[in-house]
């Protein structure tokens, strides 16, 4: 099953280290992985496939682990039941214009080299208003567990985003 994990780390590159450790010994595919430098953390977000039988103990053992200052996973749904979009745009920065256009009120949460992670404002149904998100470049996420909100997640490369 395909899960995007979002965290926030300290900025100690021993920490990224860990965590691509943990990543290997618990069985957790990469599918797209985005790391950004701030100025006293890191932030990572990727799309990873793992059983949902393993996500449990993956979240608490990540929102435990040195460094690690807050986790959140979400998990690929169907488009009505979606409230959060990971759109990989890289190859088609078109993407993220028809994701803003479709839902004006919508909220980039995270963006790094093209992929971005958008979050749909609530009342709205996806997939009426934006046919289409079944196509390659857009995943629909719902959020299914959070150590912390953290609002001040900074958006790095997405200076192009109109």
């Amino acid at each position: 099953m395909q899960w995007l994990l979002t965290l926030e780390s300290d900025r100690d590159p021993i920490v990224l280290c860990r965590l691509m450790n943990i990543f290997r010994r618990k069985g957790l595919e990469i599918e797209t992985l985005a790391v950004n430098a701030k100025s006293k953390s890191y932030s990572l977000m990727a799309v990873v496939e793992s059983p949902q039988t393993d996500v449990d103990h993956i979240f608490h053992f990540l929102r435990q682990s040195s460094g690690v200052l807050s986790v959140a996973y979400y998990r690929h749904e169907p488009t009505q039941d979606a409230s959060f979009i990971f759109v990989e745009s890289a190859e088609n920065p078109e993407n993220i214009k028809r994701i803003q256009e479709a839902f004006p009120e919508c909220k980039v949460v995270f963006a790094s080299h093209g992929k971005y992670l958008v979050e749909i404002p609530s009342g709205l149904s996806a997939g009426a208003q934006f046919p289409g998100l079944e196509e390659p470049g857009f995943l629909p996420l719902s959020c299914v567990r959070a150590s912390q909100h953290n609002p001040q997640m900074e958006l790095v490369g997405a200076a192009s985003v109109v």
